[in-house]
């Protein structure tokens, strides 16, 4: 049996009006989940370019580098992985229609035809892109067509009120290599990515693949031998005292020397996960439980080193706590939104956080790295109304910070602890 499945894109900004992106899978038979881990059975994989992506048309800003945005986010993945994509221009305009089994054909479009307006009938305005994925019985892609929204604009100029073409394809070529969306909030496969212009500002973050993209994929597909030395993971199971499970909690690694986020995944049904793609080094890992009315009290499973091409197994049973304090949104300039905040090196940001139970003088804001600091009182509360509580506050962002992201955590009066994972991107200057 042949299935397909659809990714988007969305997200939420509080304070401001502005259309940005979210992402959502469907299975390929309702009811019926789709596995984890697809993949293409060889690296090798041919897109075909539609003329309607290439040639100019009403959706695509004039004089945008269209060819040289394909080029670029297919550069990326070939840069971080052992997969080569080849591409050629086609007279195809439309994608395969769902079912189970497409034409055989990947295809890369934006043409306003029928069967792609129908993938965005529900809201035309609230996704940039989708993405429908096909495979077989052995979990191997055979197929994955990406269609640019025709209801959208796009430019590759930071042109304001439109989406980064170049971050759109990156994120969109996750996709069709298997990868799914990331909580990691600035990694170029989270599920947000904000029109230029949104938050006030132009924010190419999502051309340039984060740790945790370049881990994900590596351990789908490995490396080149000439690239580098990698990888390795760290396997194993996470219960609660009491044997229990954890189903669906967060559970990611953090580096031990920088604080930067490497590496994030879902606990299965028996609580086990996978962390791979990873780098020799020294981790720290987290874990945390969302979903409840009440959610489950950030964890720090513990930190563990990773020899080259290791696969190391930890088995722990963590200490459940149910708490008030959450950790939702962050921002800027008065604006809350569910993407990173793009900070340089050499920095001082005034940061927003919203969440629940934020009270300013009784909880402590800081992150797991020597790098970025909260500057010493200048915690303060902001008023966004009834159901959000908004703490804001300024980072000191030192001169030497290694480019990626990096998470914020917020421990309340009673020592709970909750993170927005990935919150802060540093950019290289």
């Amino acid at each position: 049996m042949r299935g397909w499945r659809h990714i988007t894109a969305f997200a939420l900004v509080l304070g401001m009006t502005a259309s940005t992106a979210f992402g959502s899978y469907t299975a390929a038979v309702p009811g019926q989940a789709e596995p984890a881990g697809l993949k293409w059975r060889q690296g090798s994989i041919k897109l075909s370019i539609s003329r309607s992506v290439v040639e100019p048309n009403s959706n695509i800003k004039y004089d945008s580098d269209v060819m040289g945005a394909i080029q670029r986010s297919i550069s990326a993945w070939q840069q971080a992985a052992e997969i080569k994509i080849e591409y050629d221009i086609s007279d195809r305009a439309s994608v395969s229609p769902s079912g189970f089994a497409g034409d055989g054909v990947s295809l890369l479009t934006i043409a306003q035809t029928p069967e792609n307006l129908q993938l965005f009938n529900r809201d035309p305005f609230a996704e940039s892109a989708r993405t429908r994925v096909f495979y077989n019985r052995r979990n191997e892609i055979t197929e994955a067509d990406i269609v640019l929204n025709p209801f959208q604009q796009f430019s590759t100029d930071s042109t304001f009120g439109t989406f980064d073409l170049e971050a759109t394809l990156t994120h969109e070529i996750g996709h069709l290599l298997g990868l799914r969306h990331t909580s990691v909030l600035g990694a170029t496969m989270s599920g947000s990515l904000p029109k230029n212009g949104t938050l006030g500002r132009s924010d190419l973050a999502g051309r340039s693949l984060d740790e945790a993209d370049i881990s994900a994929v590596r351990d789908l597909y490995g490396v080149s031998e000439s690239t580098e030395a990698c990888c390795g993971a760290l396997v194993g199971k996470l219960t609660t005292q009491l044997n229990g499970t954890l189903k669906g909690s967060r559970v990611w690694a953090e580096e031990s020397e920088t604080g930067r986020v490497v590496a994030l995944t879902t606990l299965d049904a028996d609580g086990t996960f996978r962390l791979g793609g990873l780098r020799s080094g020294s981790y720290s890992i987290f874990s945390v439980r969302d979903g409840d009315p009440f959610s489950t009290s950030l964890v720090h499973v513990g930190a563990y080193r990773l020899e080259e091409g290791e696969t190391r197994v930890i088995n722990e049973r963590i200490a459940v706590q149910r708490h008030d304090v959450m950790l939702n949104y962050v921002g800027v300039d008065s604006q809350l939104s569910d993407f990173a905040v793009s900070v340089a090196p050499g920095t001082e940001n005034s940061i927003f956080l919203g969440g629940r139970d934020l009270e300013a003088g009784k909880t402590v804001i800081e992150f797991n790295s020597p790098f970025i600091s909260v500057i010493p009182r200048s915690i303060s509360e902001e008023d966004f109304g009834e159901g959000v509580s908004v703490l804001n506050f300024r980072i000191a962002v030192h001169p030497d910070t290694p480019a990626g992201v990096y998470s914020i955590f917020a421990t309340d009066k009673d020592g709970n602890m909750a993170a927005l994972i990935g919150a802060v991107n540093v950019q290289e200057n």
